[in-house]
């Protein structure tokens, strides 16, 4: 995003300060709840009884609040603006139901997308003159695992559902994509100042560990001390609809337009109100109003509070500390930057797609108690596992390390190879082994989806994949696709196999006047990037970035051939 992005002054005088990022504000998935309901689940507690617009009463898993909508789509209307593949199509009206008809072409949702990650989606596959229902089938498959590939969770969400509007499914996948656009800028990489949050006798390390919701909470906190404040933040609900949180906070990021002076209100919703014209003299009026503020509506909240914190963070680094956490800070750094942490960030993002008991934030941190893992394992096999061995939610060490036993026990049952690997090592945090192990796990995902649908009697290797790849290609129809040997073989890096290999499955996915020759950096990126959207087009569901595929990355690649292979299977006639 450029500076232009950020949000205009509502009124001539005085101009807002300008803000500190050149981003909008970044956005992600729905809060973790009930593992049947995360995918569906677009309300908070406040919703549980809502009257809709037709005046049916619902309860909060298969209802809608129009406050919600109302928000989503004013912020939609805002960070799309002049998104050139909209034009005509916005502004949605935030007053009525038009969200759910404006998603129903795909195209809003895989340009919404592709603002929370620039670049997931190859912007040259969507579709963008519709001329047939399959058109909106494609646009919504690359849109649902594009989403996916972020860790988004869709599972019971589908094209269909998307193109008939279904409103609780439209919602939660909305909410899920702002809160990645939110959240994206939350990061000590971003804001290097965001160790002055740190506790004493905590390290960056520690930081790192938290979730975004827990940052903002130190953050608002943080500001809130500065201030003078006696009140702290521990939920965005109950503790902010007194509006005196963001009065306070609001007074001390932005002291030259904003003031005390709500807190001369006694009535909640009036107060309220003079914090929304605060939130208008710095361009923050986004997703929350008055009547949201005084009913703790905690989604609409956790939005707002990001908003302010990608907008006007108001952190300054003591020198003595930057001092301090240099060299520290320089490790983090260069280790976010290997490879590992690439492919630890895939690994996240497969398992927050499974709708688990709650999000996965730091990978290898979260499975240090076990019961990460655990779940994934019951996802990839509901019968083997036996819930009375695991100790749920428990802080002892020795508990922990059983419950890690166990979940390494269970990976041998699914016939894994964990030799070297114990429940110690992943308690530890040993990120090598914790990596391996789910890698394995991710693997058997995709080899099991091929066996059940009869790709092999026995396990599917990847020379299977290989073969089954090559004669694809061979038979395809079109000519100069070539031929690979293994999962590391350098003419990978081009792309251009893999979208003949898209080509073979649909001949009309791949528009080759698009292809490049795969020379340069820039042509293998170009293709790397159109092969992914062209599978996601499709309906795969694959996680690897561009990036796997130019620096040929033979694990990632395995998932994308077994992912296209799987789809294959499903299609062939029974």
């Amino acid at each position: 995003p450029k500076p232009a992005d950020a949000p205009p002054p509502a009124k001539p005088a005085p101009p807002p300060p300008k803000p500190t990022t050149e981003d909008t504000p970044a956005m992600a998935r729905s809060d973790s709840e009930a593992i049947q309901e995360r995918s569906l689940e677009v309300l908070g507690k406040e919703d549980q009884i809502i009257k809709r617009k037709d005046g049916g009463a619902f309860g909060a898993y298969h209802s809608y609040g129009e406050e919600k909508v109302a928000a989503f789509a004013e912020y939609i209307n805002f960070v799309l603006a002049d998104d050139p593949f909209l034009t005509g199509k916005l502004p949605i009206n935030p007053s009525s139901n038009d969200l759910f008809s404006a998603v129903s072409e795909g195209i809003l949702l895989c340009r919404l997308i592709d603002k929370a990650q620039p670049g997931i989606v190859f912007e040259k596959a969507i579709n963008r003159v519709i001329k047939t229902v399959h058109h909106k089938v494609e646009n919504h498959n690359l849109a649902i695992n594009s989403a996916k590939a972020l860790g988004c969770n869709v599972v019971n969400i589908g094209a269909q559902d998307l193109i008939a509007g279904t409103e609780h499914l439209v919602l939660g996948l909305v909410w899920q994509i702002i809160k990645v656009f939110l959240f994206r800028r939350v990061t000590l990489k971003d804001h290097p100042a965001l160790v002055v949050l740190l506790k004493e006798g905590e390290e960056l390390a520690d930081l790192l560990k938290l979730s975004k919701e827990q940052i903002l909470m130190r953050w608002v906190n943080y500001h809130l001390a500065a201030a003078g404040c006696s009140r702290t933040l521990s939920n965005f609900g109950a503790d902010i609809k007194d509006s005196e949180i963001y009065t306070y906070l609001m007074a001390q990021i932005c002291p030259d337009h904003c003031t005390l002076a709500p807190l001369k209100e006694t009535d909640p919703k009036k107060r309220a109100a003079l914090v929304l014209q605060n939130a208008d003299k710095i361009g923050c009026r986004k997703f929350v109003t008055a009547d949201n503020i005084v009913a703790g509506s905690s989604q609409l909240n956790l939005a707002y509070t990001a908003l302010l914190f990608n907008t006007y963070p108001a952190l300054e680094m003591p020198q003595e500390q930057a001092a301090m956490h240099s060299a520290e800070f320089a490790a983090l750094m260069e280790e976010e930057e290997a490879e590992a942490t690439r492919e630890e960030s895939v690994f996240k993002n497969w398992i927050n797609s499974m709708g688990l008991s709650s999000d996965v934030n730091n990978l290898i941190e979260d499975c240090r108690t076990g019961q990460l893992l655990v779940e994934v394992v019951e996802k990839l096999a509901p019968n083997l596992v036996n819930w009375k061995m695991v100790k749920k939610d428990t802080k002892v060490q020795i508990k922990q390390i059983e419950n890690c036993n166990y979940a390494v026990q269970l990976a041998t049952d699914l016939g894994l190879h964990v030799i070297n690997v114990g429940g110690k090592d992943v308690a530890d945090g040993n990120k090598k082994l914790v990596l391996g192990l789910v890698w394995q796990l991710m693997r058997h995902d995709t080899v099991r989806l091929l066996e059940g649908l009869g790709a092999n009697k026995s396990k599917v290797s990847d020379s299977d994949l290989i073969a089954w790849a090559n004669d694809k290609v061979a038979k395809c129809g079109k000519t100069g696709g070539g031929k690979i040997s293994s999962f590391q073989d350098s003419e990978l890096a081009s792309g251009r196999f893999l979208l003949f290999l898209c080509h073979a499955l649909d001949d009309g996915v791949v528009n080759w006047e698009i292809v490049t020759a795969g020379q340069t950096e820039e042509e293998k990126e170009t293709n790397a990037k159109y092969c992914l959207s062209a599978a996601r087009k499709m309906g795969c569901g694959v996680f690897l970035s561009w990036l796997d595929v130019v620096e040929v990355k033979p694990k990632m690649l395995m998932t994308f051939v077994g992912c296209l292979m799987a789809l294959d299977k499903a299609r062939a006639p029974a």
